[in-house]
């Protein structure tokens, strides 16, 4: 059971590359992306910001694999197999604070797809649209 649980996690995984990869080759895919992220709670920049990150997020899926078979496995935590989880944890963390830089700021824009390194960050619409409300109410 504990390799079909990983198999569907590795599947999931794979998924997620090819959609990334999908996404990064084809700018008219923006849309279709941002209606199926419509089940997020937050507003259109944020979730155009989770758009612009999904290649590190299908990158962080592929550091948690390890970390998935090693717990569905019950393995022991040898020095080897303590490696593996302490770069897979890095790896996630960075992926974590990169995807979050991406949202707010749309940095770094090597991580972007092409089509979407213009665009500004959250942080800059929400400067924005707050600069408009103060200058609307004076």
């Amino acid at each position: 059971m504990a390799y079909a649980i990983g198999l569907v996690w590795m599947t999931g995984a794979a998924f997620m590359t090819w959609k990334a990869a999908q996404l990064w080759r084809n700018a008219h895919l923006v849309d279709f992306f941002l209606a199926s992220y419509t089940v997020l709670p937050f507003g259109q920049e944020v979730r155009r910001g989770e758009v612009r990150s999904l290649g590190v997020t299908a990158t962080s899926l592929w550091a948690i694999t390890p970390l998935v078979f090693l717990g569905l496995l019950d393995a022991e935590m040898t020095g080897g197999q303590a490696a593996v989880v302490l770069i897979a944890v890095l790896i996630v963390l960075a992926c974590m604070a990169c995807e979050i830089s991406i949202i707010l700021f749309n940095v770094p824009a090597r991580f972007v797809p092409p089509h979407m390194r213009s665009d500004p960050g959250t942080v800059v619409l929400w400067r924005v649209r707050r600069k408009r409300k103060k200058s609307g109410h004076r």
